[in-house]
């Protein structure tokens, strides 16, 4: 029975034994064909694999942990797949590889803020596209509200802000040039102390706007007023400002007028709320900002989130994100790269014959030692001679030693940072308690020895920095004891501070920190040991020679700089010192349907006392002047017939204006499949006499399109034939390629009519 049962247990064993080598085999080729799968990119099927081989074999660890590291290998491929195709501009791509990467994870917040940035993308670019054709349709107005709403929405976007920087651009070159962007009718005015009512019932009759007065206007208000040819607008500005007055637009045929007073500026204007995310500047200096030069109310910051909160007019909030925008700069940061060079060569020379210096008598006690009575007999039999041995001396050391430290450190505008390289040696301090002498106290300092280089850069906006350097080199010399037991270090330094302005790239080499030491000790024979030649020969000398140099060489690269904003950008329109506004009080320019007659008074708005009104000379009464000649303006591309494959050529926007013209922005069309957009520079035309010029640039390679912008920064105009912009292209591939000027508008202090306009260039690539 005993063997039965022995036997009965042995084959349950190897039953159970051959069961556990059948799972881990097959749990193993579940590892290996999920492994496989997932290096083929198949990383759905891979997940499945270990699924399917978990419900197999439920209780298989290696298969439990290889599912949790394959999920989390996977999810982390596909990520950065995603991130990969959203840089070369695969959206729909990315959309696809993220939804595969949420299955996987579903509460992952990477992966959810990926489509939320994809979508913002597809929304940015819907705007990008809505406010181009807009912009090529005339409709600038519903192009910068599309622009504002995207940026909104990607304060950030790159090609909403390039088309930002054109329309302001162009707005500023209008404004110095005395244009406005919206056209009205004409409108002539002749009063002289009339009584304000009358004038607004003749300009609602002959421009069809309706005008609400408030009940608190004076019944007899009068204003004397002699106009030609100008809007409605501007006249309607001259006669509350002159006044006392100010009017709200309440829709487009409808003007509500009151008195400009605080209490009715409060009860009729209205307010808008305006929060501004900071991402680099100073909360509180950005709210003292807007207080200084807005004269906004207290407005709320929150410095946790860098958040300020205003709640003022629409004109008022235009202006304040102009200068939160110039605000909110990221710092300059600076990589200086920094290499220490310590050059130290020893010398050690050990030569001659060193002599014993002295004897030692000792006498040889005998048995019992010496005593009183024996001392008597101490001879030269009984005192022994020590003597000392004769040592040759034949040694030369010589070292040269380079030690090289070559760190590289990153630092934010006017931020110190630090370097150290050495060790930190323990100097211990001990104290005892004189009422208790077995009573001691340790204590343990550490002091710095090495290199410490401290570095402070400021950056400047010509991509200059100017670095403040500390350089201190250390080294131990000795190690003392003190009376009391206690150890302390003798220490050397050499210390270097100055301050450096080098450009980006620039090395600077500080040298000359050298320590020079020559010891001589010599051991000789008294007498014979100093004559001049054979003293060598009874005498030893030792000759140390140590000479050290510290060579520093820093040199800065500029990661990120302020970018020096446009001069569009940093000077623009206040208003008065009671009245904030994004353009001034002045008048527009007269449409170029009618002109101002010779005989004509000069526009002037005063109030004065009453009087009988004078006639009124309506629109259609000077309409009907012809407007006097004006001279073509004309523009030419130039550009080569037949380039190379990998050429880079130039294509010139030539004009020739017979009217004196302060800029231009110029639009080019390419065909990016075939051409490759470089660069773009002003020409030479508007330089003319020396006039210094305004400039920006934009160049959108993926849609092909490449515009240049020019302003002379003077108020005369430049006339004759020149070249307005250059561009390069580079040839991509061979084939038929096309340039085509699509937009070119003339800024002048006179009515320009539209250009006339070159035909479509084409280029053969081969």
């Amino acid at each position: 029975m005993t063997l039965l049962y022995s036997r009965i247990f042995i084959a349950r064993v190897s039953t159970a034994m051959a069961c556990l080598l059948l799972a881990a085999c097959g749990a193993q080729s579940v590892r290996s064909e999920a492994e496989a799968l997932i290096n083929k990119g198949s990383y759905e099927k891979a997940l499945k694999t270990y699924e399917d081989g978990l419900q197999r074999y439920p209780q298989n660890v290696e298969l439990r942990s290889g599912l949790i590291s394959a999920q989390e290998a996977v999810f982390g491929r596909l990520l950065k797949a995603a991130t990969e195709a959203r840089a070369t501009g695969n959206d729909a791509k990315a959309e696809e590889i993220t939804q595969r990467a949420l299955a996987i994870r579903p509460n992952d917040e990477r992966a959810k803020s990926m489509l939320l940035d994809i979508a913002r993308d597809r929304r940015q670019a819907a705007a990008v596209a809505s406010a181009r054709e807009l912009l090529a349709k005339g409709f600038v107005e519903r192009a910068t509200i599309v622009i504002e709403a995207g940026l909104k929405d990607s304060p950030r976007s790159q090609e909403l802000l390039a088309m930002q920087r054109q329309i302001e651009l162009e707005a500023r070159q209008s404004e110095l040039g005395g244009a406005r962007l919206a056209e009205m009718r004409p409108v002539s005015l002749d009063f002289r102390e009339a009584n304000l009512r009358m004038v607004l019932e003749v300009l609602t009759r002959n421009s069809g706007v309706n005008f609400v007065i408030d009940k608190d206007v004076r019944q007899d208000l009068r204003t004397t007023i002699f106009m030609r040819q100008s809007r409605l607008d501007d006249a309607l500005e001259l006669l509350t400002t002159t006044n006392q007055l100010t009017y709200k637009v309440i829709d487009p045929t409808t003007v509500l007028i009151y008195p400009k007073t605080a209490e009715k500026i409060r009860e009729y204007q209205d307010l808008m709320i305006r929060a501004f995310y900071l991402s680099n500047a100073d909360v509180r200096q950005t709210a003292l900002l807007l207080k200084n030069m807005l004269k906004i109310r207290e407005p709320f910051v929150d410095e946790k989130i860098n958040l300020i909160v205003i709640r003022e007019t629409p004109q008022t909030i235009r202006l304040a994100e102009r200068l939160v925008s110039l605000q909110d700069q990221a710092e300059p940061e600076v990589m200086m790269e920094v290499e220490v060079l310590e050059v130290k060569r020893t010398s050690l020379t050990e030569l001659g014959i060193k002599y014993p210096d002295g004897l030692t008598l000792t006498p040889i006690a005998p048995p019992g030692g010496y005593t009183l009575g024996n001392f008597h007999t101490l001879n030269r039999d009984n005192i022994g001679v020590t003597v000392p041995s004769v040592t040759l001396n034949l040694h030369r050391d010589v070292g040269d030693v380079n030690i090289l430290a070559n760190p590289k450190i990153r630092a934010r505008n006017r931020e110190k940072a630090k370097i150290m390289i050495g060790d930190k040696l323990p100097v211990v301090t001990t104290t005892g308690n004189a009422a208790n002498s077995n009573f001691l106290s340790e204590s343990v300092q550490y002091v710095d020895v090495g290199l410490k280089l401290d570095v402070e850069p400021n950056v400047y906006l010509d991509d200059e920095v100017a670095i403040r350097v500390g350089l201190e080199v250390s080294s131990l010399v000795r190690e003392v004891k003190t009376a009391a037991g206690s150890l302390v270090y003798q220490i050397g330094t050499r210390t270097a501070n100055t301050v450096l302005r080098l450009k980006d790239g620039e090395t600077q080499l500080l040298a000359g920190l050298i320590s020079n030491e020559e010891r001589m000790s010599a051991l000789r024979v008294p007498g014979v040991g100093d004559l001049p030649m054979l003293g060598r020969l009874f005498g030893s000398q030792r000759d140390d020679n140590q000479r050290t140099e510290i060579v520093l060489s820093v040199t800065p690269r500029i990661v990120r700089n302020i970018r020096r904003p446009d001069i569009n950008q940093v000077e623009f329109w206040s208003g008065t010192e009671n009245d904030v506004r994004s353009r001034p009080l002045t008048l527009g320019a007269k449409p170029p349907a009618a002109a101002t007659p010779a005989t004509g008074a000069p526009a002037t708005a005063t109030a004065t006392a009453p009087s009988l009104p004078a006639p009124v000379m309506t629109p259609s009464q000077d309409a009907a002047q012809p407007a006097p000649a004006q001279a073509p303006v004309t523009l030419q591309l130039q550009m080569p017939g037949e380039v190379k494959v990998g050429e880079i050529f130039a294509v010139q926007v030539n004009v020739r204006s017979g009217l004196p013209l302060r800029g231009m922005p110029v639009q080019l069309e390419f065909s990016p499949q075939f051409l490759q957009v470089m660069d773009a520079e002003e020409g030479a035309f508007f330089k003319q006499d020396g006039v210094a010029v305004s400039k920006t640039r934009t160049l959108e390679q993926a849609v092909g399109h490449a515009a240049m912008s020019v302003l002379r920064n003077s108020m005369e105009g430049a006339q004759g034939s020149g070249t307005v912009a250059a561009f390069r292209f580079k040839a991509l591939a061979a084939g038929d390629a096309s340039i085509n000027l699509i937009s070119a508008k003339p800024v002048s202090s006179v009515t320009v009519p539209p250009p006339a306009m070159p035909a479509a260039g084409k280029i053969a690539i081969k």
